[in-house]
């Protein structure tokens, strides 16, 4: 269900070797995200699980320093080679985690389609969604992007 040709262009290769200098952590992969209501770009950063801390930095230095390099948003997410895990990952991220209550995979018979869907407490909707669907869409891109997956929605039916 893992992708296996990522491609990843010279921007990102860029990114990666300066954030790799900085921090010294395994950088896996950098995608820009541009927020569509604002026009602001976030930088997501893709690191192996036991090296978030390393990439984080003390106190969080080494986001701290790179974002006054670069003038944008820094986010660092663990990467998993489980589904699960990587989307728990990836809402993990925010000030306030998410509580992620199940994650189911539906394939459609019709046409092969699957989807994921996450389930989130009803007072995690808004979260999970984001300011005009910039958290969904932040979740789509990046499981789209690893995993055979079509598409992403969240759920907030109680389990």
């Amino acid at each position: 269900m893992l992708k296996k040709n990522i491609k990843i262009d010279r921007e990102a290769m860029e990114l990666i070797s300066l954030f790799n200098n900085i921090s010294g952590a395994i950088i896996k992969d950098c995608l820009i995200f541009k927020n569509l209501e604002s026009n602001a770009e976030v930088i997501i950063f893709l690191v192996k699980d036991e090296d978030v801390g390393k990439a984080i930095g003390k106190a969080g230095e080494h986001v701290k320093d790179l974002k006054s390099k670069l003038q944008k948003k820094i986010d660092v997410i663990a990467f998993s080679e489980n589904l699960t895990q990587f989307i728990k990952n990836i809402l993990q991220t925010t000030k306030n985690s998410i509580v992620v209550q199940n994650i189911e995979i539906k394939e459609s018979s019709r046409n092969q389609k699957k989807t994921v869907i996450i389930t989130v407490r009803p007072q995690d909707r808004g979260k999970a969604i984001g300011k005009e669907g910039s958290m969904i869409r932040k979740i789509k891109e990046l499981v789209i992007r690893y995993f055979e997956v079509d598409n992403v929605i969240i759920n907030t039916k109680n389990i």
